[in-house]
């Protein structure tokens, strides 16, 4: 019989538990906080000292080094639902082995892309990269963004027991730790006048800072672990592999969609471009707010799903998408309305309003990739990726193709309309797909979004009236102080709305609040005895 995690088993035994849920999505939002004002701050800074020619550098470098990833075959995503389960399952031998098959992979991996990137990364940076004295800094920022990627990469196993071991919290707590201090480094990096290369450097210090903080936190969480690159069966290797396989479509599909356009905006249209599209992304990144119930939904699923719990999956889908539909509707009825007050109030220059367009048509394409993300992850903890990677794909293929035919005639809107484009074609198909694969699982989800509609809409209704009763409606921002009072109102009126009516509606009860309250405080959390009730109170669905 395989040793057991007795701490792990008592405190998991229970999927049900309301607080703990609470807790990771309390400190994914910490995370995801920090992490919004690091970049906040920092992206004007680095336009100040290296300009938008520098901002573009600095994520057509990012971009390239995450492309390695397309040759992981899905491993490092694979772990979440692997490690979730034999943690439910208190089986710490199969959970070690896993582990083994996965490392091994990716140390063989790594070096076979480290070596790629090497050899080919210059290359592909002169080709976006004009002469001069970002030329002379690519090397170096190239070289410590792709050692970052492989880092994380190799040690994504300890994230993974954690994320498994329902301690999202502990990750949370890691990461806001990390970005805070990694962007404190920055700021003195550029102030410093070490410019990108100093930024480049201290990423790579920080993330190897932070795998050691998932590494320590997963032998803590798991006393019976073992990782021993390569000490695993067939049956490991082969359980390992064919289900990663699947997931590296979605996983290449990612990155194209995301990568490769900006690399096409920036050799077809310039630098330039490419920095108000990463503008336009960094304000319709808001709706990473969408992103706190995520982490938590997928280690739910494969818990559940190994315990044959049908009708608890069909409660986590249908909450999950309703409290993610209730964050990101607002959020891109903000951006949709004050795309130009907010780029104005962040970086104070007049040439960034050219980026509200992007921002815009981005906003839209994550909206609907957000929307649809609860159902592609419980389809991926039940072990059926498939209708996920067969939609990622084809979107990805069409963002990827109009980005290419588009960039050089119309520039960073062109290629975000492309990601809106492949976005739409991406949902349809995966909808259509869950259907298929799983008609109980999905039946009535759909119908959880009109209630999050009706807050986005209040809120969006009432900032609009707002500006027409105010300073009426084609009235532009001339000073950042206008930006930021126009903002500010429209913002406040906006969110209150939306959260009256989430609250008149039931969207957003009261025990859920009183879950969130108390979720930063410290203490284990209890478990709970309602075994539906998961991201939600009282069986609502």
């Amino acid at each position: 019989m395989p040793p057991r995690l007795p701490e792990l088993a008592d405190r998991t035994a229970d999927h049900g538990d309301r607080r703990t849920v609470a807790r990771g999505v309390a400190w994914g939002g910490v995370e995801s906080a920090t992490s919004a004002f690091v970049g906040l701050v920092l992206t004007p800074l680095v336009v100040r000292s290296c300009g938008l020619e520098g901002l573009g550098l600095w994520a057509a470098s990012w971009s390239l080094a995450h492309t390695t990833n397309l040759l992981d075959l899905g491993v490092g995503a694979s772990y979440t639902r692997f490690t979730s389960q034999a943690i439910a399952l208190s089986d710490v031998r199969a959970l070690n082995r896993t582990l083994a098959a996965g490392t091994g992979f990716h140390i063989l991996l790594g070096v076979l892309m480290g070596g790629l990137a090497l050899a080919l990364g210059p290359a592909a940076l002169g080709i976006v990269v004009p002469a001069g004295s970002l030329a002379a800094q690519a090397r170096t920022v190239f070289s410590c963004t792709l050692a970052t990627v492989l880092l994380r990469t190799l040690l994504s196993a300890y994230r993974g027991v954690v994320a498994g071991a329902q301690r999202i919290d502990l990750l949370g707590r890691i990461g806001a730790a990390v970005s805070g201090l990694e962007g404190i480094g920055a700021a003195a990096a550029l102030a410093g006048g070490f410019g990108l290369p100093g930024m480049a450097i201290n990423s790579l210090l920080w993330s190897a800072c932070a795998s050691i903080a998932e590494a320590l936190a997963a032998h803590r969480l798991v006393p019976g672990l073992r990782v021993v690159p390569f000490l695993a069966g067939r049956e490991e290797w082969r359980e390992l592999l064919s289900f990663g396989l699947r997931l590296q479509v979605v996983r290449a599909s990612e990155i194209l969609g995301a990568h490769i356009p900006r690399l096409a905006l920036a050799a077809g249209a310039g630098l330039t471009p490419a920095g108000l599209y990463d503008l336009g992304a960094r304000v319709a990144g808001v709706l990473q707010l969408a992103a706190l119930p995520l982490p938590v939904i997928q280690p739910l699923a494969g818990r559940m799903a190994a315990r044959g719990e049908p009708q608890g999956l069909q409660s986590l889908l249908a909450r999950a998408t309703r409290y993610v539909a209730l964050l990101a509707l607002p959020c891109a009825a903000l951006v949709l309305l004050d795309a130009e007050p907010i780029l104005k109030a962040w970086t104070g220059r007049d040439g960034a309003a050219a980026a509200a367009p992007t921002a815009r048509l981005l906003c839209l394409a994550l909206l609907c990739g957000f929307l649809f993300s609860p159902l592609r992850l419980v389809l991926r903890g039940c072990g059926r990726p498939g209708p996920e990677a067969l939609g990622a794909l084809c979107g990805s293929l069409l963002s990827v193709a109009l980005a290419v035919a588009l960039a050089p005639f119309l520039g960073a809107p062109g290629v975000a309309a492309s990601a809106l484009a492949g976005a739409i074609l991406s949902a349809g198909i995966l909808t259509i797909g869950a259907r298929r694969a799983a008609p109980a699982l999905t039946r009535g989800t759909m119908r959880v979004l009109s209630a999050p509609m009706m807050c986005a809409i209040a809120g969006l209704v009432s900032a609009a009236g707002l500006r027409l009763l105010v300073s009426g409606w084609g009235v532009p921002c001339v000073t950042r102080a206008d930006a930021l009072l126009r903002l500010l109102t429209e913002g406040l009126a906006l969110g209150g709305a939306a959260c009256v009516v989430s609250f008149v509606t039931g969207t957003f009860a009261r025990e859920d609040a009183a879950a969130l309250a108390t979720a930063l405080l410290p203490g284990r959390p209890p478990r709970a005895a309602d075994p539906t009730g998961v991201l939600g109170a009282r069986g609502r669905s």
